[in-house]
């Protein structure tokens, strides 16, 4: 399993921060965010489960040699014991490392960054160094990466390949739910196995479940002879 340092090394003494044109991506980079943010809470909080997640929240990382710490901004974390309480960022030292940390590929960032095993400015590096158990990248139309999702998990020589299992689904160890591709959005599975809808799909739900109510209250009253 992939140990966490207390501090990075010098080695990574010349990553930058996150920035905001490093952050801000297409309405549908934003979009895949959202739904996996909406998703991922269902499956947490909303389960009264002490998860915190986080949407582009940084992660205050010690760097050794009173080298400034590395704050990188994810686009979805969870951590599985921090509740989901307001906070401006997650600070390693105190907090401990996120279970799972997601990016949503960019021009910007993908290749450079977001999979980039070798060079210290690469985020797996990082995340592996810092003990994070799970680490995933979706590419929304398969173009930056070939292919939609590019995942790796610790492992006991640090970080190795994350398969989809035979159902086609990511699972995740660390959280009990499962990831897929459908279409552009990578769409998540609950504790239970069960798609979580998204928010147009929860209301379109509850639309038709009102429809549904209606008309039966509708023939209801017509055999009364109302």
């Amino acid at each position: 399993m992939t140990a966490q340092v207390a501090a990075l090394g010098p080695e990574f003494d010349t990553l930058q921060d996150d920035r905001e044109e490093t952050l801000v991506g297409s309405s549908l980079h934003q979009g895949a965010i959202v739904a996996l943010f909406t998703s991922l809470t269902l499956c947490g909080p909303r389960r009264g489960l002490p998860w915190f997640v986080g949407n582009q929240l940084r992660i205050v990382i010690p760097r050794a040699g009173g080298v400034a710490p590395y704050q990188p901004a994810p686009d979805l974390l969870v951590h599985p014991t921090l509740t989901s309480a307001s906070r401006s960022s997650l600070y390693l030292a105190a907090d401990g490392p996120p279970a799972l940390v997601i990016e949503v590929a960019s021009p910007a960032t993908a290749l450079e960054s977001d999979v980039n095993l070798t060079a210290p400015t690469g985020k797996p590096r990082v995340y592996e160094a810092i003990g994070v158990a799970e680490y995933l990248v979706f590419d929304p139309g398969g173009d930056l990466l070939g292919t939609q999702v590019w995942a790796r998990r610790a492992g006991p020589r640090g970080y190795e390949p994350w398969a989809p299992g035979a159902d086609g689904r990511w699972a995740s160890a660390a959280l009990g739910i499962a990831f897929a591709p459908r279409g552009l959005l990578l769409r998540v599975y609950d504790q239970d196995g069960a798609l979580v809808p998204t928010t147009d799909e929860a209301v379109a739900q509850r639309d038709e479940e009102r429809r549904r109510v209606a008309a039966l209250e509708a023939e209801l009253r017509r055999l009364r002879g109302e």
